[in-house]
């Protein structure tokens, strides 16, 4: 009886549990309603949302903490469980949960750096997505020919997989601000140019893996903001490693970019 009586309420559980992520997906469809609509304007939504450009970012936000309360509690649940439970728990609702980062944390960050935030990723990054992405890596394997192919085709309607891309983006801004500042060290100078090296590796080691979205691409996006300022400065003869093309520039400059955006990969 006793047996009867657990399994009846691990499965109560579980259809609450079910019904608390269905109820989610109201909050999701604001969120890809917005990006659609930041879409048919041509802009990208981390920029859409940074610069509020509509009137609806306070429902935004509204459904953004929604999720992020229950995500977090969900996290902390999934930790409290014994390993082998807590491990085919996370399996269950990774799927919900990395779409879930993917969506609301670069909302996150636009907010931290429109604040005048620094180093999102050291100073102000929850734990609770640190813990998603840790089981979505934990979980992934590496992609194989066919998946890349198939990645390859479906990009215009790619979400940008590393949740913590304009995290970067706003730390190359600033990197580039702290080179043509005149009052900045030689020292910082050199440890902004390395920053901006590693962020084009990093960059174009995403696009390879068609694990950006084309979004990025569009011409008012703080990305391509940013693109405008740093190749200005390697082109100058100020610069102290001018001649160091590495793949990422000539992708750039180059113009390959623009048939990604175009969604006409070869």
């Amino acid at each position: 009886m006793e047996k009867e009586a657990s399994d009846l309420t691990r499965k109560t559980n579980k259809a609450s549990e079910a019904k608390k992520l269905n109820d989610r997906k109201i909050n999701m469809v604001w969120l890809e309603r917005y990006k659609k609509k930041a879409e048919d304007g041509k802009k990208d939504y981390y920029d859409c949302f940074r610069n509020e450009r509509f009137k609806i970012e306070a429902k935004i936000q509204w459904h953004m903490a929604d999720l992020t309360t229950y995500w977090e509690d969900m996290v902390a649940e999934a930790e409290r469980k014994p390993q082998k439970e807590g491990a085919s728990f996370r399996t269950g609702w990774l799927q919900a949960g990395t779409t879930y980062r993917r969506m609301v944390e670069p909302l996150d960050i636009a907010v931290f750096y429109k604040d005048g935030g620094r180093d999102y990723i050291n100073s102000e990054r929850s734990q609770h997505y640190k813990l998603l992405e840790q089981w979505y890596e934990e979980a992934a394997k590496p992609p194989t020919r066919e998946e890349l192919d198939s990645k390859k085709q479906k990009v215009s309607v790619l979400l940008t997989e590393d949740s913590c891309f304009w995290a970067h983006v706003e730390e190359a801004i600033l990197s580039c601000k702290s080179l043509t500042n005149a009052n900045s060290t030689p020292e910082l100078r050199e440890s902004s140019w390395n920053n901006l090296v590693k962020f084009g590796e990093y960059v174009m080691e995403q696009i390879e893996n068609y694990a950006v979205s084309p979004e990025i691409f569009l011409k008012d996006s703080c990305f391509m903001t940013w693109w405008g300022e740093y190749k200005v400065y390697i082109a100058s003869p100020s610069n102290p490693c001018s001649l160091r093309f590495i793949q990422f520039i000539d992708f750039m400059k180059t113009g390959r970019y623009g048939v990604y955006l175009r969604s006409e990969v070869p």
